[in-house]
């Protein structure tokens, strides 16, 4: 007879994602990086287990990039010398050299790498990556030594984890999106999600699951339509505000943040097909800063577009912005993107797939508009009415403050305690 396991002073919980979460990189990553300064802040005995195959650069200081002290941080397949890990695994070795190529080479020659890889043009997203027999095998003696007492885990295609898991361990889907929802989405716009993802598939998933933390309180309503009796939390992303005092002569700036995702290629692609080209007709000062790996989609040059790529600190473009655009068609979930915005004091302009899952204000910062022409004549009116566009930066300031670090700290505090 074995002896009972002595108390723990502090519990101990894991946080497993597919990369590292560093905050700004794109929207789930600031999600996730959300749950590692909540686990240092709670005083947890907390780890960060990555599985891979993304990783940053053939050798990098994942604690220098994630901003934590706290969080111990496991990443198998890589060979750790100090602070330093470096890529060991063939596949992983090949991947993060052409992260790390699109993050340092920038400009034309990130432009051309993307080309030759064929991600600029794509019409297939990758919405994520099951775990494998190779992946368990490498996580499994990870998880059976830390005997964790709770595991969040980074959505759906991670879930194959709690089949490794001991008994005492509380397990949480950090679920960021309704994957079925997105296919849909997706494909209504000529676009194939991989892996497809049906509602029988994502029902059997969710199930598995103690707690499931969604990332909207329309995400929470979608998830309770699939599972009635599950423990459903509506968990939004949390921003704290930056306030930023318009820059000197800062008149005729707008702003776009995207990923190199195929649904921001493309819902870019349709503002400067459809809807700029209107603008410019009344406005030639207008100038659009786009900002992000969505910039390497496309070639400098466009009539007052500036292509900025990828950028460490939004701070100095969205001072100089009047206000911000996510002209999105496709995908689902919430868009942090416009938390970003928001936080900066700038209101959006975007579809109603951007505007999914923010919850209705009547002083709201959003203006929804699918149609091309409605697009193109809102941007004028908010470019050409100075009083407006106060009203709006308030409503913007208000509204972020539901959304703040304090706000998901209490929250996901409520949930463990259920």
């Amino acid at each position: 007879m074995s002896a009972p396991k002595p108390e723990r002073l502090r519990p101990v919980a894991v946080l497993l994602c597919e990369d590292l979460p560093v905050p700004g990189l794109n929207g789930y990553s600031t999600y996730n990086h959300a749950f590692v300064r909540y686990l240092e802040a709670r005083n947890f005995n907390a780890h960060l287990v990555i599985s891979g195959p993304r990783l940053p650069a053939p050798i990098f200081r994942p604690r220098r990039r994630l901003g934590c002290t706290k969080v111990q941080i496991h990443v198998p397949g890589t060979i750790r010398l100090g602070d330093w890990h470096l890529a060991a695994h063939p596949r992983t070795l090949v991947r993060s050299v052409y992260r790390w190529l699109l993050d340092t080479v920038g400009g034309t020659w990130a432009r051309r790498l993307a080309s030759w890889r064929g991600a600029s043009q794509s019409k297939t997203v990758y919405i994520g990556r099951y775990l494998n027999e190779a992946d368990l095998r490498r996580l499994t003696p990870i998880f059976s030594r830390l005997d964790p007492d709770y595991v969040f885990v980074d959505t759906i295609f991670r879930a194959r984890i709690l089949s490794c898991l001991p008994n005492r361990a509380r397990t949480l889907l950090i679920a960021h999106d309704v994957f079925h929802k997105r296919c849909r989405s997706l494909a209504e716009r000529g676009m194939t999600a991989v892996p497809p993802v049906s509602p029988e598939q994502e029902q059997t998933i969710l199930g598995a699951f103690d707690l499931l933390l969604a990332i909207s309180d329309e995400d929470a309503s979608d998830l309770r339509e699939l599972m009635p009796i599950a423990k459903i939390v509506a968990l939004p992303a949390p921003v704290d505000a930056k306030p930023l005092k318009p820059a000197p002569g800062a008149e005729s700036r707008i702003l776009y943040l995207g990923s190199q995702a195929p649904h921001n290629v493309d819902g870019l692609r349709w503002f400067l097909e459809h809807v700029w080209p209107r603008v410019r007709e009344v406005r030639k000062d207008l100038i659009l800063d786009v900002a992000g790996e969505v910039c390497l989609a496309f070639t400098p040059g466009i009539p007052g577009v500036v292509l900025h790529g990828r950028v460490q600190d939004l701070s100095e473009l969205a001072a100089n912005a009047l206000f911000a655009i996510n002209p999105v068609r496709a995908g689902s979930g919430l868009k942090i993107k416009m938390l970003d915005y928001f936080a900066f004091g700038l209101p959006c302009i975007t579809t109603s797939v951007g505007a999914a899952g923010f919850p209705p204000d009547d002083d709201s910062p959003i203006e929804v508009c699918d149609d091309p022409v409605d697009f193109a004549a809102t941007v004028l009116q908010w470019g050409g009415d100075s009083q407006l566009r106060e009203r709006l930066r308030e409503n913007a300031r208000r509204y972020v403050a539901r959304f703040s670090s304090d706000a998901f700290f209490v929250r996901l505090d409520a949930a463990l305690a259920r």
